[in-house]
């Protein structure tokens, strides 16, 4: 089972603690999911319905890395996703990823720079969450397995 990485970033200073248990109880949620208002022209591209994931390609590691590292001190976490309903573009059906390639547009195909978009919010049971899961929390097998939490 592939495995994804969002960053969440605490923009609105709420404290990294009360994010990660929002996602704990929620999941990850859509900018338009979670009330969060976005730009106009993020609007256009669509990135209010989408949540955005890096993939393990050295690509996706330098992406998701720029972003942790362009961030303040202290206001990122990353989240480990395995969910069993992530499919990329094939020959005969369009995939449940799509590439999120900086073109003008919302998200489509495969991904040229490991970013991807996912048109809705993610369950918290695929999440596994830096700073609140471990190796060692119950379940943990099933999640890396793709089953998700208990």
């Amino acid at each position: 089972m592939d495995e994804y990485t969002h960053v969440v970033i605490d923009k609105n200073n709420v404290g990294l603690d009360v994010l990660r248990q929002r996602i704990r109880e929620r999941g990850i949620l859509t900018a338009e999911a979670s009330g969060y208002q976005l730009a106009a022209g993020s609007i256009k591209l669509e990135h209010h319905l989408h949540v955005f994931l890096w993939d393990s390609t050295l690509a996706g590691q330098k992406g998701r890395m720029k972003i942790i590292v362009g961030s303040a001190l202290n206001t990122t976490f990353t989240v480990r996703v395995r969910c069993p309903h992530f499919t990329k573009d094939g020959i005969f059906f369009s995939g449940t990823l799509q590439g999120d390639n900086g073109h003008n547009g919302p998200p489509k195909g495969i991904s040229t720079n490991g970013a991807w978009g996912y048109k809705g919010n993610i369950e918290s049971r695929f999440c596994f969450i830096e700073g609140l899961h471990t190796r060692d929390t119950p379940g943990y097998e099933g999640w890396e397995r793709g089953d998700g939490w208990p």
